[in-house]
């Protein structure tokens, strides 16, 4: 026979096996009840930990493993807007994509909008990079060109920071690769005469 050497750690371990296997045993027949609720669930298990009505929701499912009819219509309206706006912003990036002009190839002067910028590493050091969006649609990944930066020789700090182009509007020259998987994107190289655009 086992002895019990703390039975106050004992009958709560006890009392949260019970209260787990009535959570488990509400969830199964919820979800019996509408197959489709498991969509709902894995949604949710998302937004566990965190705050506002779907980390509420979240732990509602935890702690009940199920949802009032209310909750669970609150949520289905919530995840079906979702993939609305989801559908909706793939269709105008397909459109996008669709009226962009294929990317060129060789030295060509560029004109368009930063889309984001990143800092590299690699065996020469670091290198800051960027996203260029062409006001023909083309996307092209290369080096942010020094000259954007506008360095301040006497404080060696930049005017411009990298993390501030993304939304700017730049102008430069250089050469152009397309990819290989994609015509609508390319990579750059060597850019000079580099200048932002108001």
């Amino acid at each position: 026979m086992t002895a019990i050497m703390n039975a106050e750690a004992w009958l709560k371990g006890r009392d949260a096996s019970i209260k787990a296997n009535a959570t488990r045993g509400r969830n199964e027949r919820w979800i019996a009840a509408d197959e489709s609720r498991r969509e709902v669930e894995d949604f949710l298990f998302h937004w566990h930990n965190s705050d506002g009505f779907l980390g509420a929701m979240s732990d509602v499912m935890m702690e009940w493993g199920h949802l009032t009819e209310k909750q669970e219509a609150a949520v289905r309206k919530i995840m079906a807007d979702r993939k609305e706006r989801e559908a909706k912003r793939a269709a105008e990036r397909e459109a996008e994509r669709a009226s962009a002009a294929d990317c060129p190839e060789g030295r060509v002067v560029l004109t368009g909008v930063v889309i984001s910028t990143d800092l590299r590493e690699n065996a020469f050091g670091t290198t800051w990079k960027m996203l260029f969006k062409s006001d023909d649609g083309f996307k092209l990944w290369g080096t942010i060109p020094t000259s954007l930066f506008h360095w301040d020789d006497e404080a060696g700090h930049p005017h411009v920071r990298a993390k501030d182009m993304p939304g700017k509007r730049v102008t430069f020259t250089a050469t152009v690769t397309q990819s290989a998987d994609d015509e609508k994107f390319g990579f750059f190289k060597r850019p000079t005469k580099a200048e932002w655009v108001a």
